[in-house]
C-alpha cells in the first residue's frame, strides 16, 4: 500500500509548495501536490510544521580517510567507507561520489556489491567512485595530488602510460576519471598538454567524463580547451575573465563550487548541535585548536584567495554558467555528511539565494551523475528527501534541523546510528 505525506512545505527542487502532500510507493514518488487524497487503506504520516526537500546529491569528496576530524591514510579501510556512506545518509545525502583516491579498489568494491544487492546495507548513501586518480611524479618528493594518498594516485610518465592506465580503469567501470593539473603553489612538478589531453581523449573514447584539478585561471583555460568535462574548483589566481566564461558556456563543462573547505570557518559551526551528534568532542576540540592557531585565515589557502572564488561564483552565476554543487568532502574541515550542509551554507553566504543553492545539491548535481531518478520530488522519481524541523529557505542552516531521512521511501534508523557512534 501506498504511505502519504501529509502537510508539509514541499520544495520539489526549483518550486515550493505550501501544505503538499507526497504518495509513495516501492519507494518512489507516485504523487505530489497540493490536491493529493490519500487512497482508501493508504498510511498516512503528518508532517504539518515541517519543510521537506530533496536528498542531498554531493559528486565531489574523499571517502574512507576522515576519522573524527582527522584525514589520513591510517584511517583508510572498506569499514570506514561504509561508515561514510551511513553518516552521509545521516545528513540527508542520497548520491555520493569519490574523486580520485581510492585505495586498492576498495571503492570500486564497496559500489559493485552495493549495485549488486550484496552490500546488506540500507541506512547508506550511494557510492560513485572515480578510482585511483593522475597526476604527475615529483622526482625526489610527494607528488602533487591529495596528501593523504599520494601514495595511491597514478604518476602519469608519458602519454601512452595514462592511456594504458584509463584502459584499466574502464575495465573496471569507473564512474569517472579525475587528474590533478596544480603545482601546490610552485612545490609540485606538472605535466603539459601531453599528458593531460591524452588523459581527456581516452576516457572519452570509453564514455567516461573527466573531471580536473585546477587552480589559476590559466590551467582552467588549457583543461577546458582540451575536453575535459568538469573544473574541480573555482579558479583562485586571479579569478574568472570573459574567455574562460565563453569557453565553459561553449562547452556546456561544469564548475564545482567547492568553497566550503577554504572558507575561513570560525568557531560558531563547531558548536551546532548536529555536529556533536557524529563526532566526539575531543575531536571537535582539536578541530578548534588547529582553527584558532590558523586564525583569521583558512584551514586552506587565504582568506583573500577565498575572496576571489566568492566573486568568481557571483561572475558565473549571473553569466548562466553550468555551476555544481561540491562539498570537497572527507578531508581538513569537511567532516562526511555535515560538509555537504557547510557547503550550502557558504553557496549563500557567497551571494546566491537558498533556493538556488538547494538546486545545485540536488537537480544540478544529479543530472552531472547522470541519474534521472534523483535530485527532485516528482511523481516516478525515487523517494529521497529529508525532513526538516525549519524552513531552509528562512535560513539556510535549517538545513542540518534534521527530523528524518528517507531513501527509497525507507525511513533511515538516525537513532540507531546515533547511538553506534556515541557509544563507540
Amino acid at each position: 500500500m501506498s504511505v502519504v505525506y501529509q502537510g508539509a512545505r514541499v520544495i520539489t527542487g526549483s518550486a515550493v509548495l505550501n501544505d503538499a502532500a507526497i504518495e509513495v510507493r516501492d519507494g518512489v514518488v507516485t504523487r505530489i501536490g497540493t490536491d493529493v487524497v490519500a487512497d482508501p487503506g493508504a498510511t498516512t504520516v503528518s508532517l504539518h510544521g515541517k519543510t521537506v526537500i530533496p536528498a542531498l546529491v554531493n559528486p565531489h569528496g574523499h571517502i574512507g580517510y576522515m576519522r573524527g576530524t582527522t584525514a589520513a591514510a591510517a584511517n583508510y579501510s572498506r569499514e570506514n567507507v561504509i561508515d561514510h556512506l551511513r553518516r552521509l545518509a545521516y545528513y540527508g545525502v542520497s548520491v555520493f561520489q569519490s574523486l580520485g583516491t581510492d585505495r586498492d579498489d576498495t571503492e570500486i568494491r564497496v559500489r559493485d556489491d552495493q549495485r549488486a544487492g550484496r552490500l546488506g546495507e540500507s541506512d547508506v548513501a550511494t557510492l560513485f567512485t572515480a578510482g585511483a586518480g593522475i597526476v604527475a611524479p615529483t622526482p625526489g618528493g610527494t607528488n602533487g595530488g591529495p596528501f593523504f594518498a599520494a601514495d595511491v594516485v597514478h604518476e602519469a610518465t608519458s602519454p601512452e602510460d595514462v592511456r594504458a592506465y584509463i584502459r584499466e580503469l574502464a575495465a573496471k567501470k569507473v564512474d569517472a576519471v579525475k587528474f590533478w593539473l596544480d603545482d601546490r603553489h610552485g612545490t609540485k612538478a606538472k605535466r603539459g598538454p601531453e599528458i593531460y589531453e591524452a588523459v581527456i581523449d581516452e576516457a572519452h573514447a570509453h564514455g567516461l567524463k573527466v573531471a580536473a584539478h585546477i587552480y589559476t585561471l590559466d590551467e582552467a583555460k588549457a583543461v577546458v580547451r582540451a575536453g575535459a568535462d568538469i573544473i574541480a574548483h573555482l579558479p583562485r589566481t586571479p579569478g574568472a575573465d570573459d574567455e574562460l566564461i565563453e569557453l565553459l558556456m561553449e562547452r556546456d563543462v561544469a564548475v564545482f563550487t567547492s568553497l566550503a573547505i577554504q572558507r575561513p570557518p570560525g568557531e560558531a559551526w563547531l558548536d551546532d548541535p548536529a555536529l556533536a551528534e557524529t563526532v566526539p568532542a575531543e575531536a571537535i576540540e582539536s578541530l578548534r585548536a588547529t582553527i584558532r592557531q590558523y586564525a583569521p585565515e583558512p584551514l586552506f589557502d587565504t582568506a583573500e584567495s577565498y575572496g576571489r572564488m566568492e566573486k568568481t561564483l557571483g561572475v558565473l552565476a549571473r553569466a548562466g554558467v553550468r555551476l555544481v554543487f561540491s562539498a570537497d568532502t572527507g578531508l581538513l574541515a569537511q567532516v562526511p555528511g555535515f560538509a555537504e550542509h557547510r557547503e550550502l551554507e557558504a553557496l549563500v553566504a557567497a551571494g546566491l539565494d537558498p533556493l538556488a543553492a538547494l538546486r545545485l545539491a540536488t537537480e544540478a548535481s544529479s543530472e552531472l551523475l547522470g541519474l534521472t531518478d534523483r535530485g527532485s520530488l516528482a511523481p516516478g522519481k525515487r523517494a529521497d528527501f529529508v525532513v526538516l524541523e525549519a524552513d531552509p529557505l528562512a535560513d539556510i542552516t535549517n538545513t542540518r534541523r534534521i527530523d528524518s531521512v528517507y531513501l527509497a521511501g525507507r525511513r533511515v534508523d538516525r537513532e540507531g546510528l546515533r547511538e553506534t557512534w556515541q557509544k563507540s
